[in-house]
């Protein structure tokens, strides 16, 4: 069966910068019969950027997918086109600000392999720290991190897609430094679940962020194709069919921020941070570093004011 990862991205060429450092880093690009991107918007410097790449690594399949800036079904369009275009294959689907780990390709193909007769699967997806799926397998599978959160911040643990991790970005900052180097991440989540005995793979059908996804031909055709609303569409699909996603808790990637937590988590060095942890030698220097978050907090300031002037500009 062919390998597709689909690269989604919009307007965060910062981050796009990341995730590809990462998956080159990591070897993933090799591993895949064909790397498509879907182009959500993407003009400019952005789509410069994923053109010069596409010339610059002529050993890499590409393809190139584009549509006009938007969510919902100008999303979910561009996805259905790669599969069409790339039918009976595993598709890897990984938005702009998802940054990966050593060995992902691996061990959620060999989560998908375990699963892959059972006509219920719909989904496979890494530990994401800040997104609700993935914050609520770690603090349970990490009591000390369940007691220390408690004490911080007043907000029920839940594994809702708009719960506290989402909702808050003190807390997805929170969960996310936790975890900030990928390897030790990794190592942890391995001897955890050599410790504990447990199933690797728990089950669940309620509605969670699809940062990164994989799932076959079979399912998607099943569907009909993903539904123009995306991911709400997605998760209504899979519980209303009595279908279930596996949580590959042997592998763990992160997510940089979701659009309610970006203003703040912007203003952070956070995104420096996950760089500087697990990409060492492209890491600029400190001065460089804090210039890019500068430059980040000034983009903010003429939303700002509109909104402190009630929208008068």
């Amino acid at each position: 069966m062919k390998r597709i990862l689909m690269i989604l991205t919009s307007h965060r060429l910062d981050c796009l910068r990341l995730c590809v450092d990462s998956l080159a880093a990591t070897g993933s690009f090799e591993k895949f019969d064909r790397v498509v991107w879907l182009l959500n918007g993407v003009t400019g410097k952005h789509l410069k950027y994923v053109q010069d790449l596409v010339r610059a690594r002529p050993r890499v399949a590409w393809d190139i997918i584009a549509g006009p800036r938007g969510r919902g079904e100008r999303i979910s369009g561009l996805q259905n086109e790669c599969v069409r275009r790339y039918p009976e294959s595993l598709y890897f689907k990984i938005d702009e600000d998802t940054f990966v780990s050593t060995n992902w390709v691996e061990k959620l193909m060999r989560a998908y392999e375990t699963h892959a007769d059972d006509l219920a699967l719909s989904l496979i997806t890494p530990v994401i720290p800040n997104n609700g799926a993935g914050f609520f397998f770690l603090l349970n599978a990490f009591p000390e991190l369940a007691d220390e959160y408690h004490r911080l911040f007043p907000h029920p643990l839940t594994p809702d897609c708009d719960g506290p991790v989402w909702r808050f970005p003190k807390v997805a900052e929170w969960i996310t430094r936790k975890f900030l180097s990928l390897s030790e991440a990794n190592r942890r989540l391995e001897e955890r679940g050599a410790a504990a005995g447990a199933t690797p793979y728990p089950q669940f059908a309620y509605r969670f962020s699809i940062n990164c996804i994989v799932y076959g031909y079979r399912h998607w055709a099943e569907m009909g194709g993903i539904g123009k609303d995306d991911e709400i569409n997605w998760s209504q699909w899979i519980q209303q069919h009595g279908k279930y996603v596996v949580l590959a808790t042997d592998t763990l990637v992160h997510h940089y921020s979701f659009f309610v937590q970006q203003e703040w988590l912007d203003r952070t060095s956070l995104l420096e941070d996950m760089r500087r942890f697990n990409l060492p030698g492209t890491t600029p220097s400190r001065p460089a570093a804090e210039l890019q978050r500068l430059a980040r907090i000034l983009k903010q300031i003429p939303g700002i004011l509109r909104r402190r002037l009630g929208g008068v500009t």
